[in-house]
C-alpha cells in the first residue's frame, strides 16, 4: 500500500502515467521500495537495542537476534 503512494506521488510529480518511468525516477533518487526500508530500521534498531546494558532488553535479547536472523534476507 505504501509502495503505490509512493509510485502515484513520483508519477504526479513527474507528470507521467508510466510505471517504467516512475521506477526510473525511484532509482535516481535512491527511494528504495518501502518494505525494504521499513526491514532496515527495523534491523538497525535491533542490533542496537541487543547491544544495550539495559537489564530488561537484555531478557529479549534472544527474541532480537533471530528477528534480525530474519531480516537479513533484505540486505544491509
Amino acid at each position: 500500500m505504501v509502495d503505490y503512494v509512493i509510485n502515484s506521488s513520483f508519477r504526479k510529480v513527474f507528470d507521467t502515467k508510466s510505471q517504467e518511468v516512475s521506477d526510473v525516477c525511484l532509482g535516481m533518487f535512491n527511494c528504495l521500495p518501502a518494505q525494504q526500508v521499513i526491514a532496515l530500521r527495523k534491523r538497525n534498531f535491533l542490533i542496537k537495542f541487543s547491544a544495550t546494558d539495559n537489564l530488561l532488553c537484555r531478557a529479549c535479547t534472544d527474541n532480537a537476534a533471530k528477528e534480525i536472523a530474519s531480516l537479513s534476507s533484505f540486505g544491509s
